[in-house]
C-alpha cells in the first residue's frame, strides 16, 4: 500500500476508535476514581473555578483538585458573600424534596402553601421556627419529618408519635410546655417505630445535616432564615 494511503488509513482508524480521543473532564474523573477508589459519588462535573472539580456523593458537596491530587472539604464563597457550595447543594436537595412522599410526615394547618420541615425537638432554632409557623396555620400546611440529633432528641420525638394526639404532644414539646421532669410516653408501638425510621431515612435520603431545614415553593432553606421565609410565603 502507498505511504500516503497508509498514512490516511491510520488517521481514519484512530478517529473511529472509541475512547482514542477521551476529553479532559473525562481523564480528570478517571484520576479521581484511582485516587479516591472509595469515595462514590452520583456526579462529578467542573466548577466555573479553573481546575476545581465538583463531588455530590448524595448528601454533600466537596471538591477535587486535580493538578494536586486532593480533596477539598468546606464551601466555596464569593467575595460578595455568595455560598457556591450551598447553593449547589440546595439544588440537588431540592429535587429530592419535590419527589417526597408527604403521607409519613406530621401534618399541621390547612393553609394552601405546603412548607416540608426537618426539625430536631431540641435544636433552638426548630423552636423559633415553630413560633413562626404556629401563627401561619391557616395559611401554611406544614409537613413535618423529624430527625434526631441526640438521644434525648430521639426520646422526645418518640414521645410525640406514640400520642393520641400528635399535634397537642408536638406543640407541648416544641412550645417548651412539656416540663423537664414529665415522664415521656416511650411506646413500643409498631407505627410510631416505623414513622420515626421513616423520616430518619427521608433525612438520609435528602442529605440533611443540620435543623430546621425548610423547603418552600421549590426552594431550600437552610436554617431559620426568616427574611427568607417570609419572602418566600408572599411571592
Amino acid at each position: 500500500m502507498p505511504l500516503k494511503k497508509l498514512l490516511i488509513a491510520v488517521v481514519m482508524i484512530a478517529l473511529l476508535a472509541p475512547g482514542c480521543a477521551s476529553s479532559q473532564k473525562f481523564s480528570v474523573e478517571e484520576q479521581f476514581k484511582k485516587s479516591f477508589p472509595k469515595n462514590t459519588y452520583e456526579t462529578f462535573s467542573e466548577t466555573s473555578l479553573k481546575g476545581v472539580y465538583e463531588v455530590y456523593n448524595g448528601k454533600q458537596v466537596y471538591y477535587y483538585l486535580p493538578v494536586n491530587d486532593v480533596l477539598l472539604l468546606g464551601s466555596i464563597v464569593t467575595k460578595d458573600g455568595k455560598n457556591l457550595t450551598q447553593e449547589s447543594n440546595s439544588k440537588k436537595m431540592a429535587a429530592r424534596l419535590a419527589s417526597l412522599p408527604l403521607d409519613k410526615a406530621l401534618k399541621i394547618g390547612n393553609g394552601k402553601t405546603t412548607v416540608v420541615e426537618f426539625i430536631d425537638p431540641n435544636c433552638h432554632y426548630c423552636k423559633l421556627s415553630f413560633d413562626f409557623f404556629n401563627k401561619r396555620k391557616k395559611d401554611v400546611t406544614l409537613h413535618v419529618f423529624f430527625y434526631p440529633l441526640s438521644e434525648d432528641s430521639e426520646k422526645k420525638i418518640r414521645h410525640i408519635l406514640c400520642s393520641k394526639n400528635m399535634e397537642q404532644s408536638f406543640n407541648e414539646v416544641l412550645g417548651g410546655k412539656l416540663p423537664g421532669n414529665a415522664r415521656l410516653n416511650l411506646c413500643s408501638d409498631k407505627n410510631a417505630e416505623e414513622m420515626l425510621r421513616a423520616h430518619i431515612n427521608a433525612a438520609s435520603k435528602i442529605g440533611v445535616r443540620g435543623t430546621p431545614l425548610l423547603y418552600i415553593k421549590g426552594q431550600v432553606v437552610p436554617g431559620f432564615d426568616q427574611p427568607v421565609i417570609e419572602k418566600l410565603l408572599t411571592e
